[in-house]
């Protein structure tokens, strides 16, 4: 079991929630794949039930600021509009006053614009008012979130230790065992010295390489790695080693679930496992979280990590060009295209 890796995600989610006592803003700042997203879920697990309102919302980089707010909108004031409907300056009333007369905790994770952050008006109007409310806000560029949150509430994370991570990679490239074999010792340590502590590529490298003892292999991977000039390059290398490993009916498992489970509906409701089985193979879903590129929650709900759902979009975008979860760019694959897959 990872036991180091979740006492010091708890540490670290400890950590952040004292600091929460002393400042109403709270930034987790660092690169994608660094772990921003899985500790401020911790955190919001942790201390949710202590506020009267809460909201957790993820991956708003991605999404459309009108979908957000309209989620912000219905967790905090309990008022649901349909998908044709707009938040107006009412409704923006409405959120103003939650956060200034109850006490809420409201996660932003993701942010990846100024316009995104400033049209959300959560920041700006708890950095201007005596509250009880709470922010968190997980973000890959301090520039953005500086004017708006102090030095006092910015948190750099951390990348792993080297105990944590020879422990993420053991876990994973080795079937949880308790010992690497010494022919793999040095190469291994070579493998977690590369990744730089990034928990995302530790725990997808090392799970294409579980259960392979061709060494080979394991070198071709650590050459990949070395020519790759930055974090995100190690990530996609993983991705694409990965990716390219899977059979034909495993990357369209894959293609489908990262474009078209993973914003509100993937959210809000959750892809079960049980659902899921139904509409594609059930040896393929087995096969993608053992390469680690899916998830399965206690509750049977299918996650994937926001990096491996943009990697994916980009293969339906640039590779693919059959998939679509967007409407402007669905008309454009309608006009060239005979055959297109969409969600609805």
């Amino acid at each position: 079991m990872l036991q180091t890796f979740e006492v010091d995600l708890i540490s670290h989610a400890k950590n952040v929630i004292e600091l929460l006592e002393k400042v109403p803003i709270i930034s987790l700042v660092r690169m994608g794949g660094i772990g921003k997203t899985t500790l401020s879920k911790k955190v919001y697990h942790l201390i949710h039930n202590r506020y009267e309102k809460s909201s957790f919302l993820e991956d708003v980089g991605s999404k459309n600021v009108k979908d957000v707010l309209k989620q912000l909108l219905h967790d905090l004031c309990g008022k649901k509009l349909h998908k044709d409907e707009d938040v107006d300056e009412d409704d923006f009333q409405l959120i103003r006053q939650c956060l200034i007369t109850k006490k809420a905790l409201v996660v932003i994770d993701d942010v990846r614009t100024v316009e995104n952050l400033v049209a959300l008006q959560v920041l700006v109007v708890i950095s201007k008012i005596e509250s009880k409310s709470k922010v968190i806000v997980t973000c890959r560029n301090w520039e953005i979130l500086k004017a708006h949150v102090s030095e006092d509430g910015k948190v750099d994370m951390p990348l792993l230790n080297d105990v944590q991570a020879r422990e993420l990679f053991k876990f994973h490239a080795f079937g949880g065992a308790s010992y690497v074999p010494e022919s793999f010792e040095d190469i291994s340590n070579k493998m977690v010295a590369t990744c730089g502590g990034l928990p995302l590529t530790l725990e997808v490298l090392g799970s294409y390489l579980n259960g392979t003892h061709n060494m080979e292999i394991w070198k071709e991977a650590l050459n990949t790695l070395h020519k790759t000039s930055s974090t995100l390059d190690h990530l996609n290398s993983m991705f694409r080693i990965t990716y390219d490993n899977l059979s034909k009916k495993e990357k369209d498992i894959f293609l489908d679930i990262s474009c078209f489970f993973c914003d509100d509906f993937f959210v809000e409701k959750g892809l079960k496992i049980t659902t899921a089985i139904q509409i594609w193979d059930q040896d393929g879903l087995l096969n993608l979280k053992n390469y680690s590129l899916i998830n399965i929650t206690k509750n049977g709900i299918i996650i994937m990590h926001q990096q491996l759902r943009n990697f994916g979009r980009e293969i339906a975008r640039d590779e693919e060009r059959n998939r679509s979860w967007d409407p402007k760019e669905t008309l454009r694959l309608f006009s060239h295209q005979n055959e297109v897959v969409i969600c609805l």
